[in-house]
């Protein structure tokens, strides 16, 4: 058996094959899904029934199967995902390039932090480590604090309880309460400052990106070395091109009333 046959998984595949119908069927019978999958009635009829059960299909009033809410819902957030990426490229390039310093958009999906767009200065011969798609710490990130700070109380507590608040430096903060007071002094002041609380000599500042509804979108931020922000004039200063970025991006995408 090769690597690729000793990792794939027969009920999975086939529960992606009966889905891969409806890319050129509106609805199938169960007779009609049959005859494509050739599967037999009681393998099926559990595969049919464990992705109704997951909102992947439904049933119309005929009996017949169609997507169900779930899938749109799945497809919806690529879609949201993409059109974010696509409207804030030029500005987070222009970010990157303004500021000397490594540009990220975060997302909140899944209880994790991921980093979905990064842009490095041209003109910077030093690579941040972080990686779009890969997942960031929530607790003690310029990224993550931002997205817990716009995000419901529950979804913080979620988070907590799922992934723990790990120490990563003497600045890491690692106690529920001292998060939560955090996150209100973040929401009150409009951006998140990064304090070497991941990575010692890194400072990143970042900001929420909200929607039409003031709803949380996404995060924006830059990152660079402890001695790239020497003074509060610094901060300042960032902060405003950080501000410009978002405020360019939301008008890109309609989030402004």
């Amino acid at each position: 058996m090769n690597k690729e046959e000793h990792y794939h998984v027969g009920t999975i595949q086939k529960s992606i094959n009966i889905l891969n119908l409806f890319k050129s069927h509106s609805k199938l019978s169960f007779t009609d899904i049959q005859k494509n999958v050739k599967y037999n009635k009681s393998t099926l009829f559990r595969i049919l029934y464990t992705l109704e059960k997951n909102n992947f299909l439904s049933k119309d009033i005929n009996g017949r199967y169609e997507l169900g809410l779930d899938i749109f819902i799945l497809g919806n957030q690529i879609s949201r995902i993409g059109k974010l990426k696509r409207g804030s490229e030029s500005y987070l390039r222009e970010l990157a390039e303004e500021s000397g310093f490594t540009a990220h958009i975060g997302i909140i999906e899944n209880l994790q932090v991921l980093i979905i767009a990064k842009y490095d200065p041209s003109n910077s011969g030093i690579q941040m480590v972080s990686r779009v798609g890969r997942p960031v710490p929530a607790h003690c990130t310029g990224q993550g604090k931002t997205l817990l700070a716009y995000s419901p109380k529950k979804i913080v507590e979620k988070i907590i309880k799922n992934y723990g608040l790990q120490q990563f430096t003497p600045n890491t903060i690692t106690t529920p309460n001292s998060l939560f007071t955090e996150l209100e002094k973040i929401r009150k002041q409009g951006y998140t400052i990064d304090d070497s609380e991941h990575e010692k000599h890194i400072h990143c500042i970042a900001l929420p990106i909200l929607n039409e509804f003031n709803e949380l979108e996404a995060a924006i931020s830059i990152t660079g070395l402890t001695m790239d922000f020497p003074d509060k004039a610094s901060f300042i200063r960032n902060i405003r091109l950080l501000q410009q970025a978002r405020d360019k991006i939301r008008k890109k995408m309609n989030y402004v009333n």
